[in-house]
């Protein structure tokens, strides 16, 4: 067994416990033993060793936020928008958190545009509507498809589609991508 400093203890904690010796003072390189306390489900031992040992649970709000700031200088925007939102939710009034998420909801919905080409654009299905099911979409994919008919543009079926813009605008580009649908005018 290890140790709580990384030593090997032959007796597993058991055989001098309480006199603070351990059986073997062999450190381990082992980079697992070092993260091992982060990552166990153990309670944090008691004691001398557990002042040292940071307790694990949440990140703090600064890790969070240079987490958040790490994804948007990356680019990637769905994750920082992910991690904002949860930041948002554990504390409503975090204007950081806020700030990046209202960013990153613009580039997202930029980038999706961008692909789209224009909301003004119509498409219309690119597969048979008999084999629209073996595409594997999801309940809202799948509706926001059945909008599409050749003659409904972009802006109107992300009116129509009762889903967040982003959302819808996410959905749409999947579907292009896809090549399940095709443009028209």
């Amino acid at each position: 067994m290890l140790g709580a400093d990384g030593t090997i203890d032959l007796a597993g904690g058991l055989a001098r416990e309480g006199t603070g010796e351990r059986l073997t003072g062999r450190p381990s390189g082992d980079a697992w033993v070092v993260d091992r306390d982060r990552r166990s489900l153990l309670p944090p031992a008691v004691g001398v060793e557990a002042a040292a040992v940071p307790e694990a649970g949440e990140p703090s709000p600064d890790e969070v936020h240079l987490e958040i700031a790490d994804r948007f200088a990356l680019g990637d925007y769905a994750a920082a928008l992910h991690l904002a939102e949860l930041q948002l939710g554990l504390d409503a009034n975090d204007e950081g958190a806020r700030q990046y998420a209202e960013a990153s909801r613009a580039r997202l919905e930029t980038k999706y545009t961008t692909r789209i080409g224009s909301l003004d654009y119509v498409f219309n299905l690119a597969v048979p509507a008999a084999k629209v099911k073996w595409l594997g979409l999801d309940p809202q994919a799948a509706f926001l498809l059945s909008l599409v008919d050749g003659q409904t543009s972009v802006a109107e079926v992300l009116e129509l589609c009762q889903m967040g813009r982003l959302e819808a605008l996410r959905v749409f580009t999947e579907l292009l991508e896809a090549k399940a649908i095709l443009r028209v005018a």
